[in-house]
């Protein structure tokens, strides 16, 4: 992976394109790898970096989701685990958008909530949402941050990839407690 990063930081703007539309599909490994190192060379460009990174990752998902759909569980099989490849199937069950969102968060790799999405057939308007809303909140605030503050703010950057994934979860649980009870009050 490191010869991957190497080349990809070389590149530049294009290498975060690149590394942005893999993830979704190939790379398993958290963008901050590539697109960090990348932002610290000009700082002054950080928010089109951020943007570039999104973007590029709402096409390889559309990609992910596609070879999902063609390829299904075959291809997820290959990728991830079957006790992983189980919790996705379930989560997704309980509530799609939530699991798309908050999968920016979770040790399971982006690519494998992506391909699933496509192998479960998710709605694509609602995985879509779901998944530019999740690379939003993952990768626009570092830009911020790295803009306003430069290299200075490293250290609060992993912190707050910590803190996002926490709130996202919070809310999902909140959602899974309001839609039980209004379940439950219709009964």
């Amino acid at each position: 992976m490191q010869i991957i990063t190497n080349i990809l930081i070389k590149y530049g703007i294009l290498g975060i394109a690149i590394a942005g539309f893999s993830e979704a599909v190939l790379l398993p490994m958290p963008m901050e790898f590539i697109f960090i190192p990348i932002v610290l060379l000009d700082t002054s460009k950080a928010l089109l970096y951020s943007i570039t990174l999104i973007v590029f990752s709402a096409f390889g998902s559309i990609a992910g989701y596609y070879a999902g759909k063609l390829l299904g569980t075959p291809l997820l099989n290959k990728l991830i685990y079957k006790d992983k490849f189980n919790k996705i199937k379930e989560m997704y069950s309980k509530n799609a958008f939530l699991t798309i969102l908050t999968s920016s968060f979770t040790p399971i790799p982006y690519e494998a909530y992506v391909i699933s999405a496509g192998a479960f057939n998710i709605n694509l308007s609602l995985f879509m949402t779901a998944s530019i809303l999740s690379r939003v909140i993952r990768y626009l605030p570092q830009g911020i941050l790295i803009y306003l503050f430069g290299d200075a703010v490293l250290s609060y950057i992993k912190s707050y990839t910590i803190f996002a994934g926490m709130l996202v979860f919070i809310l999902f649980l909140v959602f899974k407690y309001y839609f039980k009870m209004k379940k439950s009050s219709k009964s």
